[in-house]
């Protein structure tokens, strides 16, 4: 009998979407015949906590713990956690209201919010920003508006989230992407009993616990799991796609098994099971987890669901599975290539994992997306679009197309199993979702999109009268020329964001990014000129990095910044990955500057079906990618001045030296003032040569790249007589602007006759991919015969792309 599989996302991921793992596995389950329900537990929890009832219950064990001396109360905090409970009225009246506002509904409330005149109650983050509101508007009380609501509105809710933080719960927080202090989850081999004391605390033991057990409850009074008197088998799937997700993932796992016993199946996968959890020699972690899947998962969803279906036979030899661990008679079973990162068989799991990354897209149907909250962060207006929005999430293809970065993990299937998906079934999978849940923006998640693939998409999109909006990642490279943006544009995407990471051609070199300065001036000046906004991903603390190349780094960024080529950035500090090809390079004999600290098995993996030997202190491992290296520390003190660096040119300000953001020496930059200045003029140069050579109309040669095709994305062009004679012109709309064509004809018959053509044949260039560029010159070469050049040039200029 087939089992019911109920998929879960565990806290804390996003509170503005739903994360897309789940929704994956699920159309990929349906497909396969079983029947699966899916549950959100990131915006589950939230409401249990963030509503009238949930902070009834916070601020009588807040006052009972600072009562009773217990809590983070110290003589800075210790005023203002008074200061919440002394408003413990006003945050019970409000949080209700709060909470409907940030999800678009009591729009009325932010009117009330705006007035900022101490009606409701705020904390620090709060006050923060009301102050910067008011200095930005010129000081005077009352600057704050109803424009500003949403932004002050998601400071309150990280004002209540500081309060249990500091007061009940260190491990709390909205949003965790990266683990917390009390998990004991830095780099290296990690004490999984630590992690598993980290699984007692106040908000999973009082708010999640009892979230888990009412689920249960409903689910095991569900028809679906008793329709054969209580025997279906029920497979809980959870999916932990950040080191933030863990400890919720195991107390979920764990609260199952208590309520199910022997009738539930656990398996956990995601993001942090694949980079972390290769090397697993823990067994506990199987008390709470019966499997282990990897990678793409869809191989190792079947071969688990095969083993369960033969558990009714005769015992079998255990064996490893497809992408597979699981614990057998104590000992860890595992599938070698998992550790190894060695090619996968080729036989039914890979054949089932290639064609479903192409083939299966995340379903929605079902989801609530009014439950979903869109919290401003930011102001910026691309930093917030990760918050501010309920996007539909999916991959344009599953692996990066480049997988060369040095820093990156390159040997894991999540990067280097290149497979782009079907743009065209894409499309129409991501039109039904967005008209059954009325969420008509796609996020583009994970690694690079295809350009070719983007493209394609624009085109669809725009043909259909633009269904959606998009953004995503993409690499700063070529093939996104100043027409594939404009392109792009057209067809409904909205903003990319992309690594440089070392903001230097040596650093490129370095670590093989395929890319110089020039590329990504040239790609953030396009993007900027089509009105896509862009952001970009930094790195610094590499190994061998010096302070002047940070710095340079930093001053290049800033006159990116002062160009208008970014609207916002990032800066990461270094990891070295066990996955990544510097670690392996390393193990070859390269880079002996780069030392290690925290890594004894030297690259080997465990082996076979015994463990692999313990980690340092008698440790058996548990997580292991991040290691430690000698002298990272050095890098620490630079992370508040780039961090105070990019709020301020984020905000516009970029006229103050790099140097005076540092209380420590730097060196001076040594990159021209202004080399950006520079490249963008090479970049305008360039584009306005380009767009003067008309297309070769001669026969290609067999074996050629595909004929360009160009695109005409002006509005519908208007004739216009003018003056004596008939002299005329075509008008149109191009980005915001008044464009004309004017030919001087001899006659108003001739005037009409150039004209009439002429908006047919731009009609015609203006539907679906276009027409063939040189067949369309060659059309105008028949109305204007030497004119024809000079005309093809205007079309350039004014919305005529060739790509």
């Amino acid at each position: 009998m087939k089992p019911l599989i109920h998929l879960i996302q565990p806290p804390f991921v996003q509170l503005n979407c739903p994360y897309p793992g789940i929704y994956y596995v699920r159309a990929f389950l349906e497909r396969q015949g079983y029947t699966v329900t899916v549950e959100d537990h990131s915006i589950g929890l939230f409401e249990r906590i963030f509503c009238r009832a949930g902070l009834t219950r916070i601020f009588a064990d807040a006052g009972a713990a600072v009562a009773a001396g217990r809590g983070a109360a110290n003589r800075q905090t210790l005023p203002i956690i008074e200061r919440f409970l002394s408003e413990k009225d006003r945050w019970l009246a409000s949080i209700d209201r709060l909470v409907a506002f940030l999800r678009g509904q009591d729009r009325e409330w932010g009117h009330l919010l705006g007035l900022a005149n101490g009606i409701l109650p705020g904390g620090p983050r709060f006050d923060d920003c009301l102050a910067t509101l008011r200095d930005a508007k010129g000081g005077a009380s009352g600057d704050a508006s109803a424009d500003d609501a949403p932004l002050l509105a998601s400071k309150l809710l990280a004002d209540i989230a500081d309060f249990i933080t500091a007061v009940l719960d260190p491990g709390f927080s909205l949003i965790r992407y990266v683990p917390s202090p009390s998990a004991s989850l830095s780099a290296g081999f990690h004490d999984f009993s630590v992690v598993q004391a980290g699984l007692d605390s106040y908000i999973l033991n009082n708010f999640y616990r009892p979230l888990l057990e009412e689920e249960w409850k409903n689910l095991a009074d569900a028809p679906r799991l008793n329709h054969t008197g209580g025997k279906t088998p029920l497979i809980i799937g959870v999916t932990i796609p950040f080191p933030g997700c863990l400890a919720g993932a195991l107390v979920c796992a764990q609260s199952a098994k208590a309520f199910f016993g022997n009738r539930v199946t656990t398996v956990a996968g995601g993001g942090y099971v694949n980079t972390e959890l290769r090397f697993i020699e823990e067994e506990n972690f199987f008390d709470y987890f019966d499997y282990l899947s990897f990678d793409r998962g869809y191989g190792s969803w079947d071969a688990i669901l095969k083993k369960e279906a033969s558990k009714t036979k005769a015992a079998k030899e255990e064996v490893p599975l497809y992408k597979t661990m699981y614990r057998s008679g104590g000992l860890i079973i595992r599938d070698r290539a998992i550790a190894t990162g060695s090619k996968a068989d080729t036989g039914r799991g890979t054949h089932i994992d290639d064609e479903a990354v192409q083939s299966v897209f995340p379903d929605y149907s079902g989801v609530d997306f009014s439950r979903y909250i869109r919290p401003v962060d930011n102001a910026n207006p691309m930093h917030r679009l990760w918050s501010d929005g309920r996007w539909l999430k999916a991959y344009a293809a599953h692996g990066c197309y480049w997988h060369n970065c040095a820093f990156c993990d390159v040997s894991l299937d999540y990067i280097r199993c290149y497979r782009p998906v079907d743009v065209e079934a894409l499309f129409r999978h991501l039109v039904a979702q967005a008209k059954a849940s009325g969420v008509r923006g796609v996020h583009l998640v994970d690694e690079a999109c295809p350009p070719a693939s983007l493209l394609r998409l624009a085109l669809l999109n725009r043909e259909q009268g633009l269904p959606l909006v998009f953004w995503g990642n993409i690499r700063f490279e070529k093939n996104f020329t100043p027409d594939a943006a404009a392109l792009l544009a057209a067809g409904g995407l909205i903003g990319v964001s992309a690594g440089i990471e070392v903001a230097s051609e040596r650093g490129f070199r370095r670590i093989g990014k395929g890319i110089g300065l020039g590329e990504v001036v040239n790609v953030c000046a396009a993007f900027k000129e089509a009105g896509i906004l862009v952001h970009a991903y930094l790195i610094y603390g590499y190994w061998d990095e010096d302070d002047g190349e940070i710095i340079d780094s930093a001053e290049t960024l800033r006159q990116l910044f002062a160009a208008g080529l970014l609207d916002s950035a990032f800066w990461h500090q270094f990891a070295l990955t066990k996955h990544s090809r510097i670690y392996a390079e390393k193990l070859q004999g390269l880079h002996p500057a780069l030392l290690p600290s925290d890594d004894s098995s030297g690259g080997d993996s465990p082996g076979g079906n015994l463990p692999g030997g313990d980690s340092p202190g008698g440790k058996k491992i548990f997580a292991l990618n991040d290691l430690s290296f000698a002298g990272e520390e050095r890098f620490d003190r630079f992370t508040a001045p780039l961090d105070a660096l990019l709020q301020s040119w984020m905000k516009g300000d970029t006229s103050n030296p790099v140097n005076d953001a540092f209380t420590f020496k730097v060196p001076e930059p040594s990159v021209a003032p202004d080399l950006i200045n520079e490249l963008l003029d090479s970049y305008a140069r360039e584009r306005d040569r380009s767009r003067g050579i008309v297309p070769v109309t001669e026969k290609r040669c067999e074996g050629e790249t595909a004929p360009s095709r160009a695109l005409f994305l002006g509005s519908g062009p208007i004739m216009h007589l003018t003056g004596k004679g008939g002299q005329g012109e075509l008008r149109w709309r191009w980005r915001l602007e008044d464009c004309a064509l004017r030919v001087k004809a001899a006659g108003a018959a001739a005037n009409a006759a150039w004209m009439e053509k002429t908006a047919a044949l731009l009609k015609e260039a203006s539907c679906g991919s276009g027409m063939d560029a040189a067949e369309l010159f060659s059309k105008l070469e028949n109305i204007f015969d030497r004119d024809a050049k000079l005309v093809w040039k205007t079309l350039r200029r004014q919305g005529l792309t060739v790509f």
